[in-house]
């Protein structure tokens, strides 16, 4: 069995990717930007740091000895990102590897985009494998030039996938999903009762399987861009209700009709996250299911309610004093 890189090691998805893979018996080489903060298993991992990734980024020594890579890494949407950074990390910075991969002979590569490289935060109709590509943000524009660049190493002979995923969550992830856990996890009354949406969502647990299942294909994996999802899509009431079920808190929702607090928040500047709260997104990823015979390792519900729990926990750990870890009085006193 030959080796594997994994840009992005560092990540959340690397850093749950990279613990399945070991367990797996799969020998990697970990490329990140800065240091691990996970212990690595002895002789399974060797690892190399990067500067930066973009149009000049040298991955030869992490390719060295390799015959498959998982490209995790990727600027996100974050404060301060501008195009012109989605652009050098997204888009040259998967086709500087790819260049690098093809002269190392390196016959395949996993690319982990996102369903914003086709869709909005809101689209009317379901979104599958044959939607036209209309990404509206930079990051969406920059993550389908990476996968054109996936799709053009394909098409001189090398297995080249990408994997479209809608929001990835778990107790650990941050953006609009932590917002919503932390909304969930107040004793406060919600106004969400009335919001009858339908998202797709994918778990973080789901998403590692579907990666998994493509690196256990081997050179039997089937090339191209495949959207992958949770079971069935959700709705915002049906998630803050499940949140609060794993919390321990009542239900404590009443309903404000959903135009209104879409309005509200378009009136602060945060469209995007009206959109993502309040609108439709529903994922059909039946295609990749039906080609790589995989399904969801982990339910929908239940995977939202470990989620909550996780969350929880982080958040009680971050609150306790560090003296206070091994002190069963003052532990007690806090209670």
């Amino acid at each position: 069995m030959g080796q594997i890189l994994v840009t992005g090691a560092n990540g959340l998805v690397g850093r749950h990717l990279v613990a399945r893979l070991v367990r797996e018996g799969h020998r990697l080489v970990l490329a990140y930007r800065t240091r691990p903060n996970f212990p690595q298993p002895e002789n399974s991992v060797r690892s190399f740091q990067v500067e930066e990734v973009g149009p000049k980024t040298d991955w030869r020594s992490g390719l060295d000895g390799c015959d498959a890579v998982i490209h995790l890494a990727a600027q996100v949407p974050a404060r301060g990102a501008s195009t012109d950074l989605f652009r050098k990390v997204n888009d040259w910075g998967t086709a500087r590897l790819l260049e690098q991969v093809s002269k190392a002979k390196i016959g395949r590569i996993i690319l982990l985009s996102s369903i914003f490289s086709v869709a909005d935060h809101a689209e009317d109709r379901p979104v599958d494998d044959v939607t036209s590509p209309r990404p509206v943000s930079a990051y969406g524009r920059s993550k389908l030039a990476a996968e054109m660049h996936v799709a053009s190493f394909a098409r001189t002979g090398g297995i080249g996938v990408s994997l479209r995923p809608p929001l990835v969550y778990c107790g650990e992830a941050g953006g609009n999903w932590r917002l919503l856990m932390r909304l969930a996890a107040s004793p406060f009354p919600l106004p969400f009762a009335a919001v009858d949406n339908r998202r797709s969502l994918i778990a973080l647990e789901n998403l590692v399987d579907a990666i998994v299942r493509v690196v256990d294909a081997g050179e039997g994996a089937v090339s191209g861009a495949f959207a992958v999802a949770d079971d069935y899509p959700v709705s915002l009431a049906d998630l803050v209700l499940w949140l609060r079920e794993a919390v321990g808190q009542r239900p404590h929702l009443f309903g404000l009709p959903p135009t209104l607090m879409r309005l509200a928040l378009n009136a602060s500047g945060r469209a995007g996250q009206a959109q993502s709260l309040f609108g439709n997104l529903e994922v059909d990823a039946s295609r990749f299911r039906r080609i790589y015979s995989w399904s969801p390792a982990v339910t929908t519900r239940d995977a939202v309610m470990r989620s909550g729990l996780q969350y929880a926990a982080l958040r009680a750990g971050q609150n306790r004093h560090p003296a206070d870890a091994n002190n069963p009085a003052a532990n007690k006193r806090r209670k």
